[in-house]
């Protein structure tokens, strides 16, 4: 009785054929990465767009917003009134600072106003500043297109927006009254007088917007009972040095400062509408990768079942002299896992090489974007857009390209194992 033992080739054998198997087509085998590598390059140039424009949303939108982290009354951010303050500001000011931050720590006043003129009147919102160096007021000054930026200490001066100085009426010197409600159902008002007029570009910001010193804005919060000596505030915003550091920070302050009366939460929290518009942007930015996936597997899956197809006969003959399947199957799957192994680095160079260029030198969307179409959810974005891939997106993209061609393989290499020495040699 004769037993026909099947042989095993080692794996750096199979290696080696698989790899002088992908070469014997040279032009099949250059096109197909050509085109994993062009897809690659699209995909990395599309991500990192997208990216780089969510950024430049999301430091805008913190600059102009309440930094990366803030601390205010606990419900303020659902209801917000002008009797929900921070009352001992000094006390909550000293327990932060002895966490060393790395990064700066603005108190802020926010209140519901009304603005008036000789001219006219609108509802607006009254926003005190600590000093000239706030990253918001910063940013502003930039935008001043008449007067100038509040002086520290200037219990006077206001700063509008240009919708704002239309609305009244008002230019730079002009007198502004500015009333706000009590808890108790009075009012009581302050005279403010235009230092200066911004235009930002975001109409939220302009239409609405009075800027003035925080002491200007505290005095509306002594008519509402707070000790000046106290230092209340609306809320603190936090702005770090290092983004990456926004969760430890958190838990450090949660810890000193969080009570019944006062939360600490992050921009995402507190920006809700523009984390749920990146996550949208981010799924379509999504459905283009897919679309080059599926060019991918059908561009692996060609090269490598046309050339299963055409070597049946060589197959069959391998069988015939005791190739187990397991080998003809790991033989295919190798030259899989090459094509996979080379997808990623061409991919990589076309790719890399797409993302270093547009990161040094950005895309300019100002012809594309038009006046005030990058403007949205309360930020805007630069109008030259610099892509940006973070490592989690490297890792991210390298694994799924690397997974699809992988997985393109398997069919033909099942297809391999399965032929049989007799109906192969008779092809």
């Amino acid at each position: 009785m004769n037993v026909h033992k099947h042989s095993h080739l080692p794996f750096w054998m199979l290696l080696t054929l698989a790899w002088r198997n992908l070469w014997r087509h040279r032009k099949r085998t250059i096109i197909t990465l050509s085109s994993i590598a062009i897809g690659f390059g699209l995909a990395v140039l599309s991500i990192g767009i997208g990216d780089g424009s969510h950024n430049s949303l999301i430091r805008n939108a913190i600059k102009l917003g309440e930094g990366h982290l803030t601390v205010q009354p606990r419900g303020y951010l659902e209801a917000p009134a002008n009797h929900k303050y921070l009352e001992d500001g000094l006390a909550l000011s000293k327990s932060m600072q002895t966490l060393k931050l790395a990064g700066t720590i603005e108190p802020r006043i926010s209140l519901q106003v009304l603005s008036s003129t000789a001219n006219n009147s609108v509802g607006a919102a009254l926003e005190g500043l600590s000093h000239e160096n706030d990253p918001r007021g910063i940013m502003l000054s930039n935008e001043l297109v008449k007067g100038e930026w509040i002086k520290p200490g200037d219990l006077r001066g206001i700063v509008i927006g240009e919708g704002m100085a239309r609305k009244l009426k008002a230019r730079v010197g002009s007198k502004v009254v500015i009333m706000a409600g009590k808890k108790g159902g009075d009012s009581q008002a302050q005279l403010g007088r235009v230092r200066g007029i911004f235009n930002s570009q975001v109409p939220e910001m302009d239409d609405y917007l009075i800027f003035s010193d925080i002491q200007f804005a505290q005095r509306f919060l002594e008519g509402e009972g707070a000790e000046l000596s106290r230092q209340p505030v609306t809320r603190f915003a936090i702005f770090l040095d290092d983004p990456d550091t926004l969760y430890h920070w958190k838990d450090k302050i949660k810890a000193a400062v969080e009570s019944k009366a006062v939360i600490a939460m992050d921009w995402q929290e507190m920006m809700p509408q523009l984390v749920q518009f990146i996550a949208i942007d981010d799924a379509g930015n999504y459905v283009f990768l897919l679309l080059i996936l599926i060019m991918v597997v059908f561009g692996v899956l060609n090269t490598v079942l046309m050339s299963v197809l055409e070597r049946a006969r060589e197959f069959g003959l391998l069988r015939a002299l005791g190739l187990s399947r397991r080998s003809l199957l790991m033989l295919v799957f190798c030259e899989s896992l090459i094509l996979s192994l080379l997808a990623i680095v061409v991919g990589w160079i076309v790719g890399g090489g797409v993302h270093l260029w547009f990161s040094q030198h950005g895309i300019d969307f100002t012809a594309m974007i038009g006046e005030g179409g990058n403007v949205m959810m309360g930020t805007f974005m630069d109008p030259v857009i610099y892509t940006e891939l973070s490592w989690d997106r490297v890792t991210q993209l390298t694994t799924i390209i690397f997974i699809v061609t992988l997985a393109s393989g398997i069919y033909p290499a099942i297809k391999a194992a399965r032929v049989t020495p007799v109906e192969a040699l008779r092809t």
